[in-house]
């Protein structure tokens, strides 16, 4: 099993706990107070999760997350009402009406019970819920939105974090030559590709700063598989295989450098108008200067001593000392590596 199916069982399994006994009180208490109920309940809260979790993982976020906000909301409401609708009279029929289809499709009066309404009332508030959570989990971030709901960091903590400064080479250059408008898009292509990746590996993109971003990892997942490095294996496969598309679009296709650094960092919320969870400290500083070293020794990613000698037993990555470096800014050097990849 893939990294990927165990995060999406995972994901599913946490639904499951809420969606599956919230329908079965609902349907103990507003149709029947039988088996019946908790049987449908638990079959609906469990499918109806499933169906559109699959929906969102390898429709919408494969196709459509380029897609104008709002016809994506009104396109999820439709699949999602679908879905419930459908979903519900199905298990409805299994365990209400003992499976017989027949009586149900010859007599459609069942459309205007109150009924009918109550349940479809109570998938479009959940439609709406979830929507709600999508635009907010699409402005602020999923692993953010849920920190600042439960005020995770209202005080300031020490956390360890892995980071990575991901920049586009050449930026000035290629702005030049193909103009401001279209090096913003493509800019914006270029972190639409790496989103999945981030995904894929378990970090979580925390800002951009123009066309560089800066993703980051609780040391354990970055470590672990050496998934931090992995991320930068993924983004270059990715691009690699968009060459045609960049090329069509914009006679070019991106090239990006990297820096990896992990160490202690201070975390908290910042800002009233507009919150968010920040990260600061000599980590941060650290790794971007390593982001820079990379022209220097003409490498596409650069990692730092500490971090390698933390990378667990099942990497499979190679790694090739490149020297002791003198980051500007620092007072002592700090020997860095790069990655073979076969």
């Amino acid at each position: 099993m893939t990294i990927e199916q165990k995060q999406l069982i995972k994901t599913l399994l946490n639904i499951w706990t809420i969606s599956a006994p919230v329908t079965v009180i609902f349907m103990y208490f507003t149709y029947y107070p039988g088996w019946q109920s908790i049987a449908a309940g638990v079959c609906i809260g469990i499918s109806i999760p499933l169906i559109t979790t699959l929906y969102t993982n390898f429709i919408v976020r494969k196709y459509l997350l380029k897609t104008n906000l709002l016809i994506l909301l009104a396109l999820n409401t439709i699949v999602h009402v679908l879905v419930i609708f459908f979903v519900a009279v199905f298990f409805v029929v299994i365990f209400y009406m003992k499976g017989d289809f027949n009586h149900l499709f010859s007599n459609l009066s069942f459309l205007y019970s109150k009924y009918f309404v109550i349940g479809i009332a109570f998938g479009l508030a959940l439609s709406l819920i979830f929507n709600f959570f999508y635009i907010l989990n699409t402005l602020i971030g999923g692993r953010t939105l849920g920190k600042l709901f439960i005020g995770v960091y209202r005080k300031p903590i020490e956390v360890e974090r892995v980071f990575m400064f991901l920049d586009l080479k050449s930026s000035t250059t290629i702005a030049e030559q193909i103009g401001h408008l279209k090096f913003l898009s493509l800019v914006n292509d270029f972190f639409y590709d790496i989103a999945e990746p981030v995904r894929q590996t378990k970090g979580e993109i925390y800002k951009y700063v123009g066309d560089e971003a800066i993703i980051t990892w609780k040391t354990k997942d970055a470590t672990n598989n050496a998934n931090c490095i992995r991320c930068f294996s993924l983004v270059n496969s990715v691009i690699k295989g968009k060459e045609k598309h960049y090329t069509e679009k914009y006679g070019i296709v991106p090239e990006f450098k990297a820096g990896l650094h992990g160490g202690l960092s201070v975390t908290g919320e910042l800002g009233f108008t507009r919150r968010e969870i920040a990260y600061m400290g000599d980590v941060l500083n650290t790794t971007a200067r390593i982001e820079e070293a990379c022209k220097t020794y003409g490498e596409s990613l650069l990692i730092s001593e500490n971090l390698v000698s933390q990378m667990n037993q099942q990497n499979t990555f190679t790694f090739k000392e490149v020297g002791k470096a003198q980051l500007r800014g620092k007072e002592t050097g700090m020997t860095l590596f790069a990655v073979k990849f076969d």
